[in-house]
């Protein structure tokens, strides 16, 4: 399976807004890109990341925010509700990451995350793909990988 990173618009965003998950998190944060484009006309992630639409066959499914500082590429993500649980999270970071990578055309040398606690699902792909855990503040746990 390949995904196509684009950089986001507004239609995305829109679109990534309307997205409800079942249990914990109920919706991807998408209130910075209505934010920065009312106040800049620049769309801009939460924490100033830049963020790309992960399409597959034209459809938009997927998210993928990046902030490289340094040697360091943070990166947040989600995926569309209806695609999780398929057996694709590991293709879909990994596809994600390489395009960062790509993208940057930076001396990067360790990937950093995010994730809530409670996302068992999404931890495991992360460790799965070579991400350990690091910290731990209230129910966020940082994540790192080292290229």
């Amino acid at each position: 399976m390949e995904f196509e990173f684009r950089p986001i618009k507004v239609e995305d965003v829109k679109q990534i807004d309307s997205w409800n998950y079942d249990g914990f998190v109920e919706k991807v944060e998408m209130a910075p890109y209505f934010e920065s484009f009312k106040q800049t006309g620049k769309l801009q992630g939460p924490g100033g990341y830049e963020g790309y639409a992960a399409f597959h066959e034209n459809e938009v499914v997927g998210l993928f925010e990046f902030d490289v500082n340094g040697r360091i590429m943070e990166i947040g993500l989600a995926l569309r509700p209806d695609w999780i649980g398929k057996g694709i999270g590991a293709t879909y970071v990994k596809q994600g990451i390489a395009f960062g990578m790509h993208h940057y055309h930076e001396d990067v040398n360790e990937i950093r995350l995010e994730v809530d606690e409670q996302n068992k699902a999404a931890i495991r792909v992360y460790e799965k793909i070579g991400f350990k855990r690091k910290t731990q503040k209230d129910r966020n746990i940082e994540m790192r990988m080292v290229l």
